[in-house]
């Protein structure tokens, strides 16, 4: 078995970068790692790459593959409009327009391969950390799951969150959400 865990990036301030609250929740976010890597790759956008240095990792790669995507770009007018209207996030509203769905799991598939291309350069029993963006590791992550529905993986992978997807060989043998306790 391989593993390549990936987390959203932590949260953003006004410009392209962290918070410091962002840094601080990606600090807290190292309790989720596993104590070794083989591997560290970020998306190129600073939020990402200012991610994985607050969880410790000084020395990795970027891989355009992991770089922000909206997975339902092409039907964002009408998905942030049903979002609005039902008052839930727009990636909820993504289950309910068919052809909405169909492209949303499309793009998970693509960003799928991209995890297994990365599985491939893994030794046996080998770790990568990613960071990555939001929208499309729900969307790849739910491909791990019986009824690719948002409710399976608990809903919207937050802020310095992550999801481990487990391959057996090139076969995605499953997935385990990691998340940081909320705060009380």
């Amino acid at each position: 078995m391989k593993y390549v865990e990936v987390f959203r990036h932590s949260e953003r301030g006004e410009g392209k970068g962290l918070s410091e609250a962002g840094r601080e929740l990606a600090r807290r976010a190292r309790a989720l790692l596993a104590p070794h890597y083989d591997l560290c790759i970020s998306s190129p956008k600073e939020r990402a790459r200012e991610t994985l240095e607050a969880l410790g990792f000084e020395r990795y790669e970027m891989d355009e593959a992991f770089t922000a995507v909206n997975p339902w770009a092409p039907f964002d007018t009408q998905v942030t409009k049903l979002a609005h209207a039902r008052g839930i996030i727009p990636l909820a509203a993504c289950w309910e327009i068919p052809e909405v769905l169909a492209y949303l799991r499309m793009q998970g598939e693509t960003f799928l391969a991209a995890l297994r291309r990365v599985s491939r350069r893994l030794p046996d029993e080998g770790r990568a950390l990613v960071v990555s963006h939001g929208g499309i590791l729900e969307a790849a992550a739910l491909l791990g799951c019986p009824r690719y529905e948002l409710g399976e993986i608990g809903g919207e992978i937050g802020f310095s969150d992550g999801v481990v997807f487990k391959f057996d060989g090139e076969k995605l043998a499953g997935i385990e959400v990691k998340r940081l306790p909320k705060d009380t």
